[in-house]
This record gives structure tokens, C-alpha cells and sequence, in this order.
């Protein structure tokens, strides 16, 4: 398998395929407005709204950094977590789908140096991913809202 193939097997697992763990687009599926707000008793957890924030500005940023683009410098202590535009929850899921699926494309289509160069930030931007992916499933299991039907392989 090549660093590409590997890097597009991961992509797929935490995005659009479900295979040891949820993908994103399963981990968001079926959501109502009111249940990505709610919050555990918890006050140190996010709630499902700031996670799909929080993905989304590091996927984006990530993705302009591999294209090349230019990105604004921010202040250390801003919050990625939080909604700092006028994008619903909605628009921001949907955004950041929109992002995975354009860093499919970057990969398949970008040199094998480039991929080099980019392989463990891009492994780690992965695991990322992973990570919130599984506190989304973890608060949806706490509230009720997450489908007791097995889909993931493993």
C-alpha cells in the first residue's frame, strides 16, 4: 500500500466510511438542532455544535495550507470551539464535508514529494479528526440520540 492509498484510507474512515470507528458523515447523521447544543452536566465538554466548529476551522486551514493559499494569522487565545460567523451548525457540518471531500481530490492529485512533506501533519490532522469524531458519538450515546443498531466493523 502507498502513502497515498494509506492517507486515502484514512480520509475515508474518518469521513465518509465507517469501518473500525464512526466516520464524521455517520456521526452527524440524523442530528435536530436542539441536540447539538446540549451539554453534559460536565462544564469541560464541548457540546456537539463547538466540536463540528472546532473541525471545521482546523480541516480549512489545513486545506488552504496544502493548496498554498494565503490564511490569516489569529491570536493564541482564539477559540476555535465557538461560532465566530454567521454559519448555522447546519452550514458548518455541511462546510466541513465539503472540505474532506476537496482534501480527497488534493491528495489524489498531488506529488508524491508533496505528500512526503506533508505526511505527518496530515496523519495527525487525521487522528484529529478521529478523536472528535468519537466525542461526538460519546455525548450523542449520553443523551439517547445515537442508534443502538452496530455500524462499524471490527
Amino acid at each position: 500500500m502507498t502513502m497515498r492509498e494509506v492517507f486515502l484510507d484514512q480520509l475515508a474512515a474518518i469521513y465518509d466510511e465507517n469501518n473500525w470507528f464512526v466516520c464524521y458523515e455517520m456521526s452527524i447523521q440524523d442530528l435536530e438542532d436542539y441536540q447539538v447544543h446540549e451539554r453534559p452536566d460536565d462544564e469541560q465538554t464541548h457540546s456537539i455544535a463547538e466540536l463540528l466548529n472546532h473541525l471545521y476551522f482546523y480541516n480549512y486551514r489545513y486545506l488552504c495550507r496544502f493548496r498554498g493559499e494565503e490564511i490569516d494569522e489569529l491570536p493564541r487565545y482564539y477559540d476555535t470551539f465557538q461560532d465566530h460567523g454567521t454559519l448555522s451548525w447546519r452550514q458548518v457540518a455541511a462546510s466541513n464535508s465539503v472540505v474532506l471531500s476537496e482534501f480527497r481530490k488534493e491528495i489524489k492529485r498531488c506529488s508524491d514529494e508533496k505528500l512526503e512533506k506533508w505526511a505527518t501533519t496530515l496523519s495527525h490532522l487525521f487522528i484529529h479528526n478521529a478523536y472528535h469524531i468519537g466525542q461526538v458519538v460519546h455525548i450523542r450515546k449520553q443523551f439517547g440520540t445515537w442508534s443502538l443498531s452496530p455500524v462499524v466493523r471490527g
